[in-house]
């Protein structure tokens, strides 16, 4: 089951089969199967071999957008994110410490393996900008997770090192830097990065919430998105 997942998510980022939604097509809904996954570890392994077997998981599974090509049909509409089916199993605040850990090793084991290959290949071929910013992007929700849950706490060093993990690169990076500054109560900073993450991500709707929640300068191609997307809005 688990190399079954590993050619879905190969798949929805490389044209291997000739079908037109092979996901679809095969009637596979990738979180469904995560989720079974999951709970045979946690029965079977107990909590610390779960986290060390589901935090690589999520990092190779996890979809921003779904794993259907298209994001409609039956198989998209049953569709969960693998974040939230990993946030259900974390009842105890030491079990958010425990999964941060292991996240955090397989975002190391990550980066080591894409510089080892680098060393030996064309880097561009493997772990390139694009690929860490779609990594960022893809496990958004994982990181602001994991932002609500330990920031403030005794644990919150392992915010710091995730914002600036070599693995995951990119506006949605900015964004977790600067939520996480304002948090520490540290406005300006807080505010240089929402604006500095708009100019990347104009039309960001939560980009441009925090921004404005914090009073942050809006960049005007954000502020444009902004005035576009209120005025298609129905009226009440």
């Amino acid at each position: 089951m688990e190399q079954l997942l590993d050619l879905i998510c190969e798949a929805t980022d490389i044209v291997y089969f000739r079908s037109e939604d092979p996901v679809q097509a095969a009637k596979v809904v990738v979180s469904d199967t995560a989720g079974m996954i999951w709970k045979a570890s946690l029965e079977h392994e107990g909590f610390p071999g779960f986290a060390r077997r589901a935090a690589p998981q999520l990092l190779r599974w996890e979809r921003a957008y779904g794993w259907t090509r298209h994001g409609d049909g039956s198989v998209a509409q049953k569709e969960t994110s693998l974040a939230s089916l990993l946030v259900g199993h974390l009842k105890l605040p030491d079990m958010w410490v425990t999964m941060a850990d292991s996240y955090l090793t397989a975002l190391d084991a990550a980066a080591q393996a894409s510089s080892a290959r680098g060393e030996r290949e064309d880097a561009h071929r493997h772990d390139t900008r694009y690929v860490r910013e779609q990594r960022a992007r893809n496990l958004a929700e994982w990181h602001e997770a994991l932002l609500e849950r330990l920031a403030g706490s005794d644990a919150e060093d392992r915010l710091e090192r995730l914002v600036r993990h070599p693995a995951l690169e990119g506006p949605e990076m900015t964004f977790l830097q600067a939520r996480l500054a304002q948090k520490r109560g540290d406005l300006p900073r807080a505010r240089s990065l929402a604006t500095r993450c708009l100019e990347s991500l104009p039309g960001h709707r939560g980009v441009l919430a925090f921004a404005e929640a914090i009073a942050a300068p809006i960049p005007a191609r954000a502020a444009a998105h902004s005035k576009r997307s209120t005025s298609g809005r129905r009226q009440p």
